[in-house]
């Protein structure tokens, strides 16, 4: 093989050796994305989130090499995720992913799976892929907000528990949807995240959440006493 032959075959060598690692900075500056978005919703700080929501949104999709079959692992994923095959469904919806990069549905649910393992970490970067491809994907913001709350980062469950509001397409159901966290979810990190989150936005949230006690509240047990059990505000 000639100079001039052998010149495309090497830049093409190079060019395969080096995109793993531009796609593993990519993945990382997304990350970064997201996470700011996290950090400034935790603030209300609106315009800064819409700043790194356009940054995300400016990414070119990634190129598809089987939409078709991208399109049927994902259905296989679900039925499998229904019948609680978790292992299998996870397979699936990380073959989806495979088949499609761009495929926003397959990492969400990949992040679900993750979360329902136990594997955090995994969650947490399946969904903030799911992110980075549609940064206003409200489901994908609540599942990372249950993923910090289990690993009791109480700011990011803020932050995502604020965009899951901030991105639902039906802020009146995301509302309910928070009181009733507020009210009775047993983790403390994710249910004060949600009460805070109702005060971020100017919410309604004491008077409901907490109602105030009457001037002469009965049933007072003597401290000797047995306690009555209570339900958890």
């Amino acid at each position: 093989m000639n100079d001039a032959c052998r010149m495309p075959a090497l830049l093409l060598a190079a060019w395969i050796i080096a995109m793993p690692a531009a796609l593993a900075q990519d993945s990382e500056r997304n990350r970064y994305f997201v996470q700011q978005m996290i950090e400034m919703a935790a603030t209300n700080n609106e315009q800064g989130v819409a700043g790194m929501q356009r940054m995300l949104e400016q990414n070119p999709r990634p190129a598809a090499p089987d939409q078709a079959a991208a399109r049927a692992a994902f259905q296989h994923g679900l039925a499998l995720f229904g019948q609680d095959a978790l292992d299998a469904a996870l397979e699936a919806f990380q073959q989806a992913s495979r088949d499609d990069p761009g495929n926003a549905d397959a990492a969400n649910y990949a992040g679900l799976v993750y979360r329902k393992m136990g594997r955090f970490p995994e969650a947490e970067a399946a969904l903030q892929q799911a992110l980075a491809l549609e940064p206003t994907r409200a489901v994908a913001w609540f599942q990372l907000a249950q993923v910090y709350g289990l690993t009791n980062d109480a700011d990011r469950a803020l932050g995502a528990l604020a965009n899951t509001y901030r991105f639902a397409q039906n802020q009146m159901r995301a509302e309910e949807i928070l009181r009733n966290i507020a009210e009775n979810e047993a983790a403390d990190i994710l249910r004060n995240a949600a009460l805070e989150t109702l005060r971020l936005f100017h919410l309604p949230a004491e008077a409901v959440i907490v109602p105030p006690l009457p001037a002469n509240p009965d049933g007072i047990v003597p401290m000797n006493s047995a306690p009555i059990p209570t339900r958890a505000p």
